[in-house]
């Protein structure tokens, strides 16, 4: 069993532990937090070992073997790279980071401390994600894919009354397509592999983060196409064509159901 500390206070951390004890893999050992009452607050749930807001004296908890980070995106590059040297494993939510150089950085760092680094892109290891990429090989020659991932989110209400939260700020590195999008992105790239050209016309918000936007992967001879979005809510379904056959996913981020129209047998 690993002894587990998690780094971040919100909904999703929550929703971490308590998954990672049902899965009789994990045991919660610890939580860091910016604030002392919300350290303290989270870890009476966990009746938590240590609950502090010092990374120096969280890292230095020998007994605890792997940390999860669940702060705002710009904050996780820092943090992870000091759980690294750590000699910890390290398990990053998604987006892990903010550009391509960083993930670089922490893969490298990670081998030569001989670690672990995960990203928490939950959705491409469910068995219905796996399920979708076995019919697409049935569906014969792909002629392209509407994928839509579009939410409203409540913390949109405060940028309209002039204020930055995290998620719609470009210093944590805010904004639709690092929130939503990367479920559509991560699908695409799994499901179809890398696209000869990618486009990103995005509408950026009052705080300059993309509040809502198209994403184009451009393949030989088909085009996925994207919609995501943070000020907004769409209520449309996911296709993937083939040439006789569509797909239909109920959802991108959590896909419950998966139908196939076949043309010649309606």
């Amino acid at each position: 069993m690993l002894n587990l500390g998690v780094i971040g206070t919100n909904w999703i951390s929550d929703s971490f532990c308590e998954a990672a004890i049902e899965s009789k893999k994990y045991k919660v050992i610890s939580v860091l937090s910016r604030t002392l009452e919300n350290a303290v607050e989270f870890g009476k749930k966990y009746s938590l070992k240590y609950c502090g807001t010092s990374m120096e004296d969280f890292l230095k908890i020998e007994e605890m073997n792997v940390v999860y980070i669940a702060t705002p995106n710009s904050i996780h590059y820092e943090q992870a790279l000091s759980v690294i040297k750590a000699g910890k494993h390290v398990i990053v939510e998604k987006p892990a980071f903010s550009n391509p150089y960083e993930m670089k950085e922490i893969i490298k760092t990670a081998t030569e401390n001989n670690v672990c680094f995960f990203e928490a892109a939950r959705h491409i290891h469910e068995e219905n994600f796996k399920l979708v990429k076995e019919q697409i090989k049935k569906l014969g020659a792909i002629k392209g894919a509407n994928l839509s991932y579009m939410k409203y989110s409540s913390r949109y209400d405060y940028v309209l009354e002039g204020k930055e939260p995290n998620i719609f700020s470009p210093k944590y590195s805010g904004g639709s397509i690092m929130d939503l999008g990367v479920y559509l992105v991560y699908a695409s790239l799994e499901w179809f592999g890398i696209p000869k050209e990618y486009h990103y016309f995005a509408k950026l918000i009052s705080t300059k983060v993309d509040g809502i936007g198209i994403i184009i992967f451009r393949y030989d001879s088909f085009d996925i196409i994207m919609q995501t979005g943070k000020i907004a809510q769409s209520f449309l379904s996911n296709e993937i064509y083939g040439c006789q056959k569509t797909l239909i996913l109920d959802s991108m981020n959590d896909i419950t159901s998966i139908e196939v129209y076949d043309i010649k047998k309606i």
